[in-house]
């Protein structure tokens, strides 16, 4: 599912949400020819599944919004962290300090890399896992210069490349947390209800007004999924301080 992109997925819940009132019609027609009178059971479903449809919509929206802060959030953070480890490499002795900074140099961009790839991309997976293995490289530079010389110095920098560690996860794992797909089957079922309803109820025979609520429907949906879809939607999270923190170390001398 998550491989739609949001206008795709605007057409296809459109075009369900538009089978569903043609549904409506047909059994509007049906209640004519049968003499079915009752009107108010038809509204009575109609306002409990709307109201049941803007529930679940509103509630999923709030969370996919949090998660697009998070994200923000969580952005700032990874930079932060690496532009305090790599300021903090002048602590380590010069061996030590000039292979930690290749290996930042090789990492932050496998980073940006990671969270600018497409699910579909040739780098996604791949970045994740040179990303991941240059962390254990990094960790085993840290960890023997620790060793060797049991300073303060060595010890931050071990702190600062564990926080940096813990802020990069924390990163992938709100880069990857969706709403579930139930909850947008549900939602579309209840969408395909109302219009069902809408459509058997309104006496109206303009086709804008009767195409009105599936428009708004499908695209508070769309929204909604946009923003839930980091990979893929319009609404995404700038790679602006990690890019800044990538200048400015690529602007330092390797020495």
């Amino acid at each position: 599912m998550w491989h739609i992109d949001s206008p795709v997925f605007f057409v296809i819940t459109l075009a369900l949400f538009t089978i569903a009132a043609l549904v409506g019609l047909w059994l509007r027609s049906w209640r004519r020819t049968h003499g079915e009178p009752e009107e108010l059971s038809v509204t009575t479903l109609l306002g409990a599944a709307l109201g049941l449809f803007g529930i679940m919509l509103g509630f999923t929206f709030y969370i996919a919004n949090s998660r697009l802060e998070e994200r923000r959030q969580l952005e700032v953070a990874e930079a932060t962290d690496l532009q305090t480890l790599w300021l903090r490499t002048s602590f380590l002795s010069e061996s030590a300090r000039n292979t930690e900074r290749f290996l930042i140099r090789q990492y932050i961009p496998l980073r940006i890399e990671y969270f600018q790839s497409g699910p579909g991309g040739a780098g996604y997976r791949q970045a994740l896992r040179q990303s991941a293995a240059l962390q254990v490289r990094m960790w085993q530079v840290a960890d023997d210069e620790a060793a060797d010389h049991r300073d303060s110095a060595a010890m931050q920098f071990l702190t600062t490349l564990s926080e940096s560690i813990q802020a990069a996860e924390k990163r992938t794992a709100a880069f990857e947390n969706r709403i579930p797909v139930l909850s947008w089957v549900i939602m579309l079922l209840l969408g395909m209800m109302a219009c069902v309803l809408l459509a058997a109820d309104l006496k109206s025979r303009s086709y804008i007004l009767r195409g009105m609520l599936q428009v708004a429907l499908a695209a508070s949906l769309a929204l909604t999924y946009d923003i839930d879809n980091p990979r893929r939607g319009f609404v995404q999270v700038s790679q602006e301080s990690m890019m800044r923190v990538q200048n400015m170390i690529n602007a330092t001398p390797w020495n």
